[in-house]
């Protein structure tokens, strides 16, 4: 056969020699997947190799998608001989370019742990995801083999064969194709698979690749077959896993060279020889540390595990190994199997409590990844009566009991529980004071450490006072301990740093002034002797430092200090440093100039840094786009500014709701600004897209953390109020009614509220702009008026008064 005519290459289904045909039911089923309403979603088409997913894919790209009408398409071929990381560079183009319409349609030989990793992951990018197995053969094969005869009989330039397919066992679309170029050839096609392949190699000097490689290898067997190739032909030809065994038992070494798709395939299918080889350099390689394969190795292992506590310490393994690659639905099952394990053992002898009580502790962070909030209470509750009983018997577990109280808090916090967050924080602040007294060389340094903790909830709770006190103890302590001990001193500098920044947001700022000089001090210190790992710390102290000189009447050192802070991250290489230091600059310079000049730079850096992971730098990019439009616009260079707020509002929408989740926050704070100067420069239209955009960040964000409802319930009422500078007022005054009835569904004490007060006003006067229920507006307002004079809010109250002599002339 002429080497252009290779058994490959009349195979390849690149080539399509011969032409798609049939697969109609599929057909229709990726058209469904096609039109269904989600704005993004991802399907898994998988298939023994040869049932011809490539050609599947490939046609139904070409004949079935239209980019403008159906949005973007991305075709991952082979997915199961990808990393997460190639597929999630891919996945980012989304983000980068959009459209809001996009479809993933992978193909890979098998399923297993690999997909569900990839799975869980790829649904963090709000896509809904699918999986289809595809039939081996197409229903026709008569009609499939009659058609692939002529086009291979045409190929060749003979007479092709009239005849029926053969009967092969395990049929795939390929095999059928095989034979059908057998009979071409003139060969008795009424053979086993591998026949097939011995008579068509045998007219066949062409290049072995893809099946035909792995077929070839499967009826040669050299000597030193690619190991690579070999674990992939092993999945589909049974008789080669010994060979595959072989080898790595013979040069364990040769594992470190291998693809991660042959060594998962070694993983699954090799012997325990083979699995604890691939063990030894998988488990120590950083390169799989996100990678399924320690976890499905782990897997297996746990069934030579040789008693119940070595079960229940590989379950805790795999639990572990799982989270951090994706798998948090199997992190969650295998730390039941663990907390299952430990139960046993405490039947056994009540000396493992504290076994059982960390595997509860561990479980409750799995759930909580999972989102299975009863559950995560569950456990963690569990896990602190157990550690309490435990303390009794032996009040030596007590630092185990108050560390098991914070971990709780934590997850009380992170489930929108303030009142529990906080009283099991305190609970174990009082256990490490007391701990701290007795040990002090053992516990002062939990005990400042959660001291800051408390410190900073009782400042999210408005309780300034308690948050200075506190965090002024934490900093007594961290004192005591650098004395002492130098090596603390980098806690010292850090926690001085904090709290600085507290005490810039309680309005302190002389004494934030003092802490953060404190705080530079020592990591000058520090920094001469080891910049690489003090001079960003640094750089960060003089950033915090310029904050609380900007708020000192507007100190002009805080331009100077600031643009130190970024010569030093210039220094130290670290772009994201930079960038945020650049926006340092924008905030606190006071110098039109610098800041045009910074919010610019700051915006190329982000670019950068978002071409290569959008995923971690897209948020920030908009961040620094929103400060450049609002230094554009106040510069007058409206036009540019209106091209750059353009592009904020682009990011924005493509963000998927786990960004919006991890950087919503700090992007809607960030674009307030921008949109407040849009407002006042009349730019409406714009204004009311940025607050729209801004509202629907923080309505994801409501019920996930304890300030989100309120945070929600002040940007729909500034939403309000940007629809009454677009003199849209109907509007207006229907939104500011939602913001009042979001209050009442607060729970809190209403007459105490200055931001339930100042709703209030808002609304009442746009009731009195429409004429609408005047005399229930002053009603309202009289009650604002009140509200804001037992607070003590007189700037408030005065445009309450001003709404109140508003409706009583209307």
């Amino acid at each position: 056969m002429d080497r252009a005519l290779s058994v490959a290459a009349l195979l390849d289904p690149t080539r399509q020699v011969v032409p798609f045909h049939g697969r109609e039911p599929e057909l229709q089923a990726l058209t469904h997947w096609r039109d269904s309403p989600a704005p993004a979603a991802s399907l898994l088409l998988y298939a023994p190799a040869g049932a011809g997913k490539t050609r599947l894919l490939r046609h139904f790209q070409e004949e079935h998608w239209d980019d403008e009408e159906h949005g973007r398409l991305l075709l991952i071929d082979d997915a199961d001989r990808l990393t997460w990381n190639d597929v999630f560079l891919q996945l980012q183009d989304r983000l980068r370019h959009g459209p809001e319409r996009t479809r993933v349609l992978l193909a890979a030989r098998t399923t297993g742990w690999w997909w569900s990793s990839t799975r869980q992951r790829i649904a963090d990018f709000d896509h809904e995801v699918t999986d289809v197995a595809l039939a081996r053969t197409l229903d026709d094969r008569a009609e499939s083999f009659t058609l692939a005869c002529q086009h291979f009989a045409k190929q060749l330039n003979v007479t092709a064969p009239d005849e029926p397919p053969p009967n092969i066992a395990g049929e795939t679309v390929l095999d059928l194709h095989l034979a059908a170029l057998t009979a071409v050839h003139g060969d008795p096609c009424d053979v086993n698979r591998t026949q097939l392949v011995r008579q068509l190699l045998k007219r066949d000097n062409g290049p072995k690749n893809g099946r035909i490689a792995e077929d070839y290898l499967a009826v040669v067997t050299p000597d030193a077959p690619d190991p690579d190739l070999l674990a992939r032909a092993a999945q589909r030809w049974p008789h080669l896993r010994a060979k595959l065994d072989e080898i790595i038992d013979a040069n364990p070494k040769i594992v470190l060279d291998m693809e991660r798709d042959s060594l998962r395939a070694a993983a699954e299918i090799g012997s325990f020889t083979t699995l604890e080889h691939i063990a030894r350099h998988v488990f120590r390689d950083e390169r799989f540390a996100t990678d399924p394969i320690p976890s499905t190795i782990t897997k297996r292992l746990i069934d030579r595990a040789q008693d119940t506590l070595e079960r229940a310490e590989m379950y805790g393994m795999l639990s572990a190994r799982s989270a951090v690659c994706g798998l948090r639905e199997e992190a969650v099952e295998a730390s039941k199997q663990e907390v299952e394990c430990y139960r046993e053992l405490v039947e056994q002898d009540r000396e493992n409590r504290p076994l059982l009580a960390d595997s509860l502790g561990d479980l409750g962070l799995r759930l909580l990844a999972v989102h299975r909030t009863e559950e995560v209470l569950q456990v963690s509750e569990e896990a602190i009566r157990l550690w309490h009983e435990i303390a009794i018997d032996d009040p030596e577990t007590t630092p185990h009991l108050a560390s098991a109280l914070e971990q709780i808090s934590y997850r009380y916090q992170t489930l929108g529980m303030p009142e529990e967050s906080m009283d099991a924080i305190s609970r174990a602040t009082l256990m490490y004071q007391e701990l701290a007294k007795m040990h002090p060389a053992l516990f002062r340094a939990d005990f400042a450490r959660v001291a800051a903790i408390v410190a900073r909830r009782y400042h999210a709770e408005g309780e300034n006072t308690h948050a200075a006190d506190s965090m002024q103890l934490s900093i007594a302590n961290w004192r005591i301990l650098s004395r002492e001990d130098p090596r603390y001193e980098p806690e010292l500098a850090r926690n001085l740093a904090a709290a600085g920044s507290m005490l810039v947001e309680l309005r302190r700022a002389e004494a934030a002034d003092e802490t953060l000089k404190e705080a530079v001090e020592v990591f000058r210190r520090l920094a001469v002797v080891n910049p690489q790992t003090f001079q960003p710390e640094l750089a960060d102290a003089l950033m915090r430092h310029s904050q609380a000189l900007r708020d000192l009447c507007e100190d002009p050192d805080a331009k100077l200090t600031a643009q130190e802070a970024v010569m030093l991250w210039r220094e130290t290489g670290d772009r994201k440093g930079l960038g945020t230091a650049l926006l340092n600059v924008v905030k606190v310079a006071h110098d039109y100039d610098a800041e045009l000049a910074a919010a610019q730079e700051a915006v190329d850096v982000y670019r950068e840094l978002a071409a290569e992971n959008t995923v971690w730098h897209q948020a920030d990019l908009a961040i620094a786009l929103s400060m450049l439009t609002e230094q554009l616009l106040v510069q007058d260079e409206a036009d540019k500014a209106l091209i750059s707020a353009a592009e904020v509002f682009d990011i924005v929408r493509r963000l998927p709701s786990q960004l919006i989740d991890f950087f919503g926050v700090k992007l809607a704070i960030a674009m307030q600004p921008m949109t407040a100067t849009l407002s006042e420069m009349e730019y409406h239209a714009h204004a009311l897209e940025s607050s729209e955009l801004m509202l629907d960040i923080w309505r994801a964000l409501k019920d996930k953390s304890p300030s989100g409802l309120g945070a929600y319930i002040g940007a729909v009422q500034q939403h309000a109020c940007k629809l009454r500078g677009a003199e849209r007022r109907v509007e207006a005054r229907n939104t500011a009614h939602t913001a009042v009835v979001l209050w009442h569904l607060t729970g809190k004490d209403l007459d105490r509220e200055a931001g339930y007060a100042d709703t209030l006003t808002i609304y009442a006067r746009l009731c009195a702009e429409t004429k609408y229920q005047l005399r229930k507006a002053l009603q309202l307002t009289h009650r604002a008026v009140k509200i804001m004079r037992e607070v003590g809010e007189p700037v408030k109250l005065e445009f309450a008064l001003e709404t109140v002599e508003a409706l009583s002339s209307s």
